[in-house]
């Protein structure tokens, strides 16, 4: 039996509004679309979106991924998940990996996707790219992100438990992602850097939806998993 075709899907970050059509037309045609769940969490952000979709006749499956300090345990989680679609694959269904953001862009279909190929190396894949939480963020806060000679950086913010080895250059936006863990570390070094801005944002287009450009106001909110900042250097 030939094995179904497999879609990664940008679902942007959280509103429904932000589907592209194109990512709706692949919501529309496949067998079954796999949504994303954390481990504490009984809500999927990413199944409420694809809820929203109209003329939908595809089963629709949570995954359950480990937020895990253990790379090992993360890993497993991701192959297990993987082994999950690799199954509906290959019994013919067309499967779709809803994702938050951008799917090439930290993000947990980037793992899948390479073991789901090792085992089906002949798979028929397409990614649909999503817009990303600071594309989101710097629209709501009206920040130009980069121009001119300017020079953009992605960080994974979890693990910077030491700003300063960040080293940012002169002229460049630069984005921490889920900086949650070390979030008032960040802000409260940053803050002090004379030529750099804050720009923060948690929980973009969904209930609680907050942004701050001010260091107080920005520690006195709660901590939350989805969220992000830009640092404007000058």
């Amino acid at each position: 039996m030939k094995p179904g075709r497999f879609y990664g899907v940008g679902i942007g970050p959280g509103d429904p509004r932000y589907l592209t059509l194109k990512a709706v037309d692949v919501f529309r045609a496949v067998d079954l679309i796999f949504t994303v769940v954390g481990h504490n969490s009984k809500f999927s952000v990413s199944r409420q979106v694809i809820d929203s979709v109209t003329e939908v006749r595809a089963e629709k499956r949570e995954l359950t991924f480990s937020m895990a300090r253990d790379y090992e345990l993360r890993r497993a989680r991701v192959r297990e998940n993987a082994e999950a679609l690799i199954k509906e694959l290959k019994a013919g269904r067309d499967c779709a990996f809803a994702t938050l953001g951008d799917p090439m862009t930290y993000s947990t279909f980037g793992y899948l996707l390479q073991i789901i190929a090792e085992e089906l190396p002949q798979l028929e894949t397409e990614v649909v790219p999503g817009i990303t939480s600071f594309a989101a963020l710097a629209a709501k806060s009206k920040t130009v992100l980069v121009e001119d000679e300017e020079s953009l950086h992605v960080f994974p913010g979890q693990n910077v438990e030491h700003p300063e080895t960040l080293k940012l250059r002169p002229k460049s936006a630069n984005i921490i992602l889920k900086s949650y863990k070390n979030r008032n570390r960040l802000v409260e070094y940053f803050s002090k850097e004379k030529d750099c801005r804050l720009i923060y944002g948690s929980r973009l287009c969904l209930d609680g939806e907050f942004t701050a450009t001010a260091a107080e106001e920005i520690v006195a909110h709660p901590d939350e998993y989805l969220s992000l900042m830009i640092i404007k250097k000058d």
